[in-house]
């Protein structure tokens, strides 16, 4: 088995914006137009039942690793108690349900999930403590529920053919 190389770090934090003015002034890293990850269906510990799930994010343009700033948002896997070091992500994962059974297998599960209209899954989250306190998230390979913080379609980048942040016009 070839080791996959992780993508991005995502950070949970309370003001998004300052956040980015911060890390920004830190690190030296440039970070992209905030976006929004929106669907209305999201199942995590909180609620099984998939439901509602919005959080605002931006990305470095630095990377890989590439940082994610992610705001906080509802009682879950993204909540309040989240903040801080949030996961290492691993994209273009296009088998999911084999992934997760292989975290299975290794005593790890799932908490939090990500659906498509037409019930596949486009991410999922590992269980935080089953993982020394950090979760892993394994991302599919199409375009998942990502638009402008003002909820416009993102323009898919032509080297990708993936929704991307970075063209997002600002004002």
């Amino acid at each position: 088995m070839t080791a996959e190389l992780i993508d991005h770090i995502g950070f949970l934090v309370p003001d998004l914006e300052a956040a980015i003015e911060k890390w920004s002034k830190v690190t030296g890293y440039t970070f992209s137009p905030i976006g929004r990850y929106t669907t209305n269906r999201y199942s995590d510990s909180s609620n099984p039942t998939p439901h509602f799930h919005d959080t605002r994010i931006s990305f470095s343009k630095e990377g890989p690793p590439y940082i994610e700033l992610m705001s906080v948002t509802g009682s879950g896997t993204h909540g309040p108690d989240q903040a801080g070091p949030h996961h290492l992500a691993i994209r273009g994962v296009a088998d999911m349900a084999g992934r997760v059974a292989q975290c299975a297998a290794a005593g790890v599960g799932i908490d939090g999930t990500s659906f498509t209209e037409d019930g596949r899954v486009h991410l999922c989250f590992t269980k935080k403590n089953d993982l020394d306190g950090i979760r892993f998230e394994y991302v599919s390979p199409f375009n998942g529920p990502t638009f402008a913080d003002d909820g416009s379609e993102l323009e898919l980048d032509p080297a990708t053919g993936r929704r991307s942040l970075w063209a997002i016009r600002q004002g």
